[in-house]
This record gives C-alpha cells, sequence and structure tokens, in this order.
C-alpha cells in the first residue's frame, strides 16, 4: 500500500513594495528600522484537523478536567500578518464527542471520562483521526481508532467510522497495558502508512519503562502486541517512568517528545527521536535532549499535555489545559544549545 502523501506547510514572505517619497532638498529623511522576517519553516503540519496549515486543540472533558464530558475541539487561530499560528484558539471550542465512543451503545459524552486521546493519520489517509485509549477503569488497557470528518470533528462512530482496539494488542512482556501512549509516527523508520506509539508501561515488580508499539499490520488499529520494551532511563537517569508524563509531535527534523514530571516540575523535549531495534524484544530511541524548564507546573494536575508546532518556526511548542478549563499556549524557541531555552508563554483563556 501507498504511504499517504503528508501535508506540507509552504509559507513565503510578501515581496517588498518599493516606495518612491519626495522629500524636500533641506529636510532629512526618516530612516525606519527594518521590521525582521518572522522565521516560518516548511515542515509536517501535525494537529491540523482542518487543513488551514495551523495546528488545533484537542482537550478530553469530564471529572477532574474543568471541562463538560465529551472531546473538545479548538481551531487554531492563524496570524494575518505571518499566517503561522499565534497560540490562540477558536473558542469556545466545540464538543466532537456528543456521539458517545462507538462501543458502549449509550451515545454518551461521557463515554470518553478518563481517556486519553491522540491524532494522527491512523486511517492512512491523508485527514487527521482520533485514537482514544483506557489506562484505567472498565476498559482499561483498550481503545479505538474514531475517523475524523476533515474539519476539526469526528465521523459517527455508530456508522463505521470506529475500529476497536483491544487490550491484548498493547499488552508488554509482563502482561502490563500502558499508563499512557503518544503518537510515534514512523519513529522506527518504517512507514506503513499507519503511525506507531510510544507509551509508559511496567509494574512495581517489574520496573516501569518506555515501550515502542509499531503498527505491524498496515490498517487502522493494526496493532498486534509486537512490541519493544525501550531500555531509555528518564530525563533525569531515573526508571522511575511512571511519574512522567509524555506528549509527541512531528516538525521537519523529526519526532519530537516532551517529557513532564508534574511532582519535581522537570519540562524536557527530545528532538529527532528514532527508535533503534535491537531484535530481541529490547530497543532504544536516539534523541537530543533538552531541559526546556523547571518548576513547570509543579504539582498540578494539568488536564490535557497537547505538543505541536503551533508558530511553525520547526520548534515543537505546548499547550497546556489545566482544572480549571483554561488553556495557554508555550511558545519553545532557542534550541541551539548554546544558551537557556526561552519560553514564552501566552495569557490563559478559558477554553469553553
Amino acid at each position: 500500500m501507498n504511504s499517504p502523501t503528508r501535508r506540507l506547510l509552504a509559507w513565503t514572505a510578501p515581496a517588498a513594495l518599493a516606495l518612491t517619497a519626495l522629500v524636500p532638498a533641506l529636510a532629512a529623511p526618516a530612516t525606519a528600522k527594518p521590521k525582521p522576517t518572522p522565521t516560518v519553516t516548511t515542515s509536517p503540519v501535525d494537529k491540523d484537523l482542518d487543513g488551514d496549515g495551523v495546528p488545533d486543540l484537542i482537550a478530553v472533558g469530564g471529572p477532574g478536567t474543568g471541562l463538560p464530558s465529551g472531546v473538545w475541539s479548538a481551531l487554531g487561530v492563524k496570524s494575518p500578518k505571518t499566517g503561522v499560528g499565534t497560540g490562540q484558539v477558536q473558542t469556545p471550542a466545540i464538543n466532537i464527542g456528543l456521539r458517545g465512543n462507538g462501543v458502549s451503545g449509550t451515545s454518551s459524552p461521557a463515554d470518553f471520562d478518563g481517556a486519553q486521546v491522540l491524532t494522527g493519520h491512523f486511517s492512512g489517509l491523508d485527514r487527521q483521526d482520533f485514537l482514544y485509549y483506557y489506562a484505567t477503569g472498565d476498559p482499561a488497557g483498550g481503545g479505538s481508532v474514531i475517523l475524523g470528518a476533515g474539519d476539526g470533528t469526528m465521523q459517527d462512530p455508530y456508522r463505521g467510522a470506529q475500529f476497536t482496539i483491544v487490550r491484548e494488542q498493547l499488552l508488554d512482556s509482563n502482561g502490563n497495558s500502558p499508563l499512557q501512549l503518544a503518537n510515534a509516527f514512523t519513529a522506527d523508520g518504517n512507514d506503513n502508512g499507519f503511525p506507531d506509539m510510544v507509551g509508559t508501561a511496567g509494574d512495581a515488580m517489574n520496573g516501569y519503562r518506555l515501550n515502542y508499539y509499531p503498527c505491524a499490520f498496515a490498517v487502522t488499529g493494526g496493532y498486534y502486541g509486537d512490541n519493544t520494551a525501550l531500555t531509555n532511563p528518564t530525563p533525569t537517569g531515573g526508571a522511575d517512568w511512571q511519574n512522567w508524563r509524555i506528549a509527541s509531535t512531528e516538525v521537519g527534523s523529526g519526532v519530537a517528545l516532551f517529557l513532564h514530571n508534574p511532582t519535581t516540575g522537570d519540562l524536557y523535549l527530545w528532538t529527532g527521536v528514532t527508535m533503534v531495534d535491537n531484535g530481541d524484544g529490547t530497543g532504544s530511541l536516539t534523541r537530543t535532549q533538552y531541559k526546556v524548564a523547571a518548576n513547570w507546573n509543579t504539582g498540578v494536575a494539568v488536564s490535557t499535555l497537547w505538543a505541536a508546532d503551533i508558530n511553525a518556526d520547526g520548534t515543537p511548542d505546548l499547550w497546556t489545559v489545566l482544572p480549571d478549563g483554561t488553556y495557554r499556549a508555550y511558545l519553545i524557541s532557542g534550541l541551539s544549545g548554546k544558551g537557556k531555552v526561552k519560553v514564552t508563554a501566552t495569557g490563559a483563556q478559558p477554553l469553553v
């Protein structure tokens, strides 16, 4: 099967206009300081749900999230000057989970309570789809893919747009289900048109680790237990992966992974993530690591951690949604390695 064509964000700076002014001979012309040209790169537009070239924000509602039950979709706002995302989103967000998860039969937005939701080309097509996963509760270890409609919403999961992922597909060698999942895109270099996943898993007896979940079969939800245990330590050198949250995106330089420890507030970024398979059920992620911030949202139960290249500068950024229902963008820059990483936060705004 041929891999789908990935959409690219192409941006060209407007041509400068030549202006001629008639100035009296004795008057000194004013010299205007030229404005810097915004740096915009051509790269894959991950999280773009409606095809306008700007990433969008998805947040799951329910108890403890600050949002009513459901899946909330907020389209990114484009700057009229630069043509790229500003970090703001169109509010109020729209609840795209009103028809439920396609499995429970209740057609209730409460179906998504406690779920994690990822976006990606899970159907192998060029639109963004939705993968929901339950780490806890009655359906723990399983989930589904619901096809995207291409406008920031889901198709009706009860009309052939839902594909189940059962618990057994994601078990590791110790019988553990993932604690959380993130889109790994094609970090293993095997692009069959369907994205892989990366997640944390483990137990107190066997320890905790990162796992890699390849989509081994070129079908929607084609994860069939061929999982790789990754040997990477946490960003701080430990093995306490149960204490870290992850969020991923894809930029021009490859797969990127944010890692946040809510207890310590440490926030790290891995760029150029590539999975190396040892061929014995183990592997590792090669990457470049940056410490983005210390004491970042320490002790805060961030409801949603959402990664995307929001302003199309080739550097991954973050959106958060907090338990009070507000969202905020964090624009990242300064990854040269020669100085401190810069984080520019937008003002907190209600999402709904």
